[in-house]
């Protein structure tokens, strides 16, 4: 019988993750930092070095999300886009979700209500 994860997972972190970046899963099981132009499967929930086991909070989970930002401004209702190495940005080509709260730095952590489209 196969693993049935209902709202977070513990995989195997492909490379160094650090809390609050989107991953995406891999065919080994594990998870790396998604990019800026797939869809993450998740959002780490604790800091992992490559190798170790890191908590994923998957992205259709119900609640909302947390991300660090890749830009500095992020306003409440931003629309939030997938950013390089796991981040949250206000530009891209793929919707993660609207920002609940705003951000006036870079590397923040931003509430956001995720995409689950």
């Amino acid at each position: 019988m196969a693993t049935q994860y209902v709202g977070t997972g513990t995989h195997l972190a492909n490379s160094v993750i650090t809390a609050f970046r989107l991953v995406v899963l891999s065919t080994n099981g594990g998870v790396g930092l998604n990019g800026t132009s797939t869809a993450p499967d998740g959002v780490s929930q604790t800091d992992a070095a490559s190798g170790d086991y890191v908590a994923v909070k998957y992205i259709q989970n119900s609640g909302t999300q947390k991300g660090e930002s890749a830009v500095s401004v992020i306003a409440i209702a931003d629309t939030l886009y997938a950013g390089a190495n796991g981040t949250v940005s206000t530009t891209g080509t793929v919707v993660v979700g609207k920002s609940l709260n705003t951000s006036a730095v870079t590397g923040s952590v931003v509430e956001f209500r995720a995409n689950t489209l």
